[in-house]
């Protein structure tokens, strides 16, 4: 039924990132849901208490209400992955990870993780996540059916590579394509569930391969892209020799046609003028994973960078070289990394960064991102009321806005009481007693 929520509302009507006031704040906040799941209205308690009529009122009580969280990036054959050691991304990849994900051929063991790996981001407050799949057909499957037994939106794919790592993580080409087709009609026609073409990155990709990635995304245009790119100094320098007759490593990927509207190119870091211009041309997104280049000392995301260009940028939580499932904590971290490089987020950038901005990025921000009426009723419910001390912290802030900027370096998810997809609560965590 219809279900008007009342609470301390937050969300942004823009993109502050061009330097307007987008960021609305009611105190005395409504979001007013039909029974479809989608938001009818938001805004002032005692504007739409009349105009809710008989809908169910959910009262939150002095928490936040906030819109869904879109993770831009993670892996979920990684979920045990995090904290693993590693030099750098190359050593990290070999010592590590391929060994984690070799074990996802166990379909049993996928799809106990999948179900775990959609849980945790739906308890962190994710209504949205573009994830990186396994190599195996079957491991795919249970992430997919996990996402949707539980509601989370999900844009993932098969991870392919045809060189450069265990053979048991390699894919001929025919098995490649049989692969990917097959998830393709598994998610076709799902509101909640997308595909993405999913080459994990050019030096363990032959020519062929990309050019079979991108055979399909023609053939299916309302597929996704997600890679990897400019992670690493070393890895630019592999893909350099193994492809030396592109410029640079955007331009492998463009010569194959997996850069567009629908792409996803994820780090970014060691990025030239010339690389993001053409980025901003293509319309592509970027997605900055912060702990993620933290740990594996990769470097610091110019953002500002590519702000100036227009191009859309989303967070991720990366896992498993991110440490950190919580979204929400990444924003803090691009906070101090963008502080390293004189480039100041206030609270409305922060908070754009990992809601509509990361929406907008993946081409979602028609569907979900703030609570513009006629789209889907994502949001979390954050109690910060719940802990003492946070709750002594807040009372010495200025204002509100003042409030949500410490909530979004002090608040972790312990604090977030309650996950909605589509007006539908998916995930639920008790009060914290003191």
């Amino acid at each position: 039924m219809a279900a008007l929520h009342l609470g301390k509302l937050a969300h942004l009507l823009g993109d502050p990132l061009t330097g307007a006031e987008f960021l609305e704040i009611v105190e005395h906040g409504a979001l007013l849901v039909d029974d479809r799941g989608r938001i009818l209205a938001a805004g002032d308690r005692a504007d739409l208490e009349d105009r809710a009529g008989a809908a169910c009122r959910v009262d939150h009580g002095s928490a936040w209400l906030l819109p869904g969280l879109v993770d831009g990036h993670s892996h979920f054959p990684q979920y045990h992955v995090t904290a693993a050691p590693g030099a750098d991304l190359l050593d990290w990849l070999e010592r590590s990870v391929f060994p984690a994900e070799a074990r996802f051929v166990e379909e049993e063991y996928a799809r106990a993780v999948a179900a775990a790996f959609v849980d945790r981001l739906l308890a962190c407050g994710t209504t949205t996540a573009m994830v990186f799949g396994s190599q195996f057909v079957g491991a795919n499957l249970a992430l997919f059916d996990a996402a949707k037994a539980a509601g989370l939106r999900l844009i993932a794919g098969m991870t392919v590579m045809d060189r450069g790592a265990p053979k048991a993580l390699l894919h001929k080409l025919n098995q490649a394509r049989d692969g990917m087709e097959y998830l393709i009609s598994h998610v076709q026609g799902d509101p909640l569930l997308h595909y993405a073409i999913t080459p994990r990155f050019a030096p363990v990709c032959t020519a062929a391969l990309l050019e079979l990635c991108g055979d399909l995304h023609r053939a299916y245009p309302d597929s996704y892209v997600q890679t990897h790119i400019n992670e690493n100094p070393a890895e630019i320098r592999r893909t350099a020799e193994l492809f030396p007759k592109e410029r640079d490593y955007l331009a492998v990927y463009q010569h194959f046609g997996l850069i567009g509207r629908r792409s996803m190119l994820a780090h970014d870091i060691h990025v030239s003028d010339d690389q993001l211009q053409r980025i901003a041309y293509a319309q592509c997104g970027v997605c900055h994973c912060p702990t993620s280049n933290l740990y594996l000392g990769s470097g610091l995301f110019p953002l500002q960078r590519h702000v100036e260009r227009g191009i859309a940028v989303a967070v991720g939580t990366d896992i498993g070289a991110g440490t950190r499932f919580s979204l929400w904590q990444e924003l803090a971290e691009v906070y101090k990394l963008q502080q390293l490089q004189n480039y100041r987020l206030d609270t409305a950038r922060l908070l754009y960064l990992g809601t509509l901005g990361g929406a907008v990025a993946l081409e979602l921000d028609q569907e979900t991102g703030n609570f513009e009426a006629g789209k889907s009723a994502d949001f979390l419910v954050l109690a910060p009321a719940d802990c003492p001390y946070m709750a002594e912290r807040l009372d010495r802030c200025e204002s509100h806005e003042e409030q949500l900027f410490c909530l979004l370096h002090l608040a972790t998810e312990r604090e977030i009481r309650a996950t909605y997809l589509a007006g539908r609560m998916v995930s639920h965590r008790q009060p914290l007693t003191p």
